[in-house]
């Protein structure tokens, strides 16, 4: 269903984690009992006709107990407290495309994902971490429905 519902959105979707660029694989698993069924990189599919973009990165597929899920991984640095301003622009970018009618199959994905938390994650890319649970940076993110960062994700 990940798969096509990616196609349907006009998006080359892999198999697996395999849009995912290598360095990145490595941290983010699948939740004991889960799968990933497919993967998008956004930022490259889009990077042509939107070079100026916030653009989100990649969209994950899992599949849980026979129910496909999208998830949504952003490689991004933690280093500064600015950063939490260039995530939520990527949000804010993300959201629009799945508001749009190719993506509808993608943000019913989504929202199935939502059930079981946050639908879209912060992968710590680099440097040191320097957001701090419980701060008003953390709060942010939160209210927005961005998982706080962490250097290895596990999706449900």
């Amino acid at each position: 269903m990940f798969m096509a519902a990616a196609s349907a959105a006009g998006l080359s979707p892999a198999e697996g984690k395999q849009a995912i660029q290598h360095q990145y694989r490595s941290g983010i698993q699948a939740a004991d009992g889960s799968r990933f069924c497919g993967s998008v990189d956004l930022d490259a599919a889009f990077a042509q006709a939107e070079p100026h973009a916030s653009r989100w990165d990649y969209g994950l597929g899992i599949q849980r107990n026979g129910v496909e899920l999208a998830f949504w991984v952003e490689p991004h640095p933690a280093s500064s407290t600015s950063e939490v301003a260039r995530m939520i622009a990527k949000l804010d970018w993300l959201k629009a495309k799945l508001s749009q009618p190719a993506f509808s199959r993608l943000n019913e994905l989504t929202r199935n994902a939502m059930q079981l938390g946050l639908a879209f994650r912060w992968l710590a890319a680099s440097g040191e971490m320097r957001l701090v649970p419980g701060s008003r940076q953390a709060r942010l993110l939160a209210e927005r429905g961005i998982a706080f960062p962490t250097r290895h994700l596990r999706l449900p």
